[in-house]
């Protein structure tokens, strides 16, 4: 099914915000778009470092089973094995976000560890660090997917078909594309971008509602506003200016900015847009600004308002914001009646 399909796919999205079950079809997109949106929530913070500190814990973790696994073998004290054993279960239950992408067989590791079968150790062992050696020789080729999919998830149509997905020209099976980008799962792994505490605090508890809704298959609340904004900024609006705009409070707006509508206000024939004070903002600066802003992943909930906030030098550069109720009713309608591709 190709998202570019505006009819399904605007139906698909008005699904979500009714809240209804999802058709089966659609479960594989959603769970795309969720990614994309922590993608832009993450704003290309990807480090070496993460691969390295992974690849660490890793070689750590199977060179203590394979200590276990000798010390097994070679009948050594109770106690001795016994507090390796422990220290392995440790590491792994918490790291277990981490160990498990090196499962692809899902055997339950604590329970083979309980065995103390130098066999069975043995057999997981060798499935665990296969995948390991599979992880370090794809590491150059999985770097360059992600270079080519964060320059270009947002700003492209994207394609699933026989459990690949499609896009720009890059193709790859959905789970190349969920292990790629595993490590938007770690709150760890974004920044603070607000010079206020509270936000940055705001901020991330969004991003940890979206992580679990992925984790946890658990229903959608809020969450669905900055997921369908992703998914719509992403594809091309033809029809914007006709877009009712007038529910998006203007909260810091370059003073620039502000006086040439101010000036050139009469050039305006729409008035369905937003306001500060009596001045017009057209729909074509607050657009640019939404799609910039939603790119970067710069919003969060406050109360019962979605604030989009961009950050330039520390500095608040241009906010807007809108009441919960407001923004869904705006998406839905918009969903139902703009031209986009």
């Amino acid at each position: 099914m190709e998202v570019a399909n505006n009819s399904s796919y605007n139906k698909y999205l008005i699904e979500l915000m009714s809240k209804n079950e999802l058709k089966r079809e659609y479960q594989t997109n959603l769970k795309v778009d969720l990614y994309i949106t922590l993608i832009s929530l993450n704003n290309s913070n990807y480090k070496e470092s993460i691969f390295l500190d992974e690849m660490n814990l890793i070689e750590d973790f199977l060179r203590k089973i394979n200590n276990l696994k000798v010390k097994i073998q070679l009948k050594r004290k109770a106690e001795e094995i016994d507090e390796l054993l422990e220290n392995i279960k440790k590491i792994y239950l918490n790291n277990k976000k981490k160990i498990s992408k090196y499962n692809k067989e899902n055997n339950n590791i604590i329970d083979i560890l309980d065995t103390r079968n130098p066999i069975e150790i043995t057999k997981m062992l060798d499935k665990l660090t296969k995948e390991k050696m599979n992880k370090s020789a794809n590491k150059d080729y999985y770097d360059k997917l992600r270079n080519d999919i964060n320059n270009n998830i947002l700003k492209n149509n994207y394609l699933i078909e026989n459990n690949n997905i499609k896009i720009n020209n890059t193709v790859i099976t959905l789970d190349e594309f969920y292990d790629i980008f595993s490590y938007l799962l770690d709150i760890n792994n974004y920044k603070d971008i607000y010079p206020n505490k509270e936000i940055n605090v705001l901020h991330r508890q969004l991003i940890e509602n979206i992580i679990k809704v992925i984790e946890s298959e658990c229903n959608l609340n809020n969450e669905i506003i900055p997921i369908i904004l992703t998914n719509l900024l992403s594809k091309n609006i033809h029809n914007y200016e006709y877009i009712n705009t007038t529910n998006f409070n203007i909260d810091n707006i370059k003073i620039t900015d502000l006086y040439s509508f101010a000036n050139n206000s009469t050039e305006i024939v729409n008035n369905n847009t937003a306001k500060w004070r009596k001045v017009l903002i057209p729909n074509e600066y607050l657009y640019s600004k939404i799609k910039e802003i939603v790119s970067k992943g710069m919003y969060y909930f406050k109360e019962d308002n979605f604030v989009l906030e961009n950050i330039e030098n520390t500095t608040s550069d241009f906010k807007i914001s809108i009441s919960i109720n407001n923004i869904k009713s705006f998406l839905k309608d918009n969903l139902e009646n703009i031209e986009i591709n």
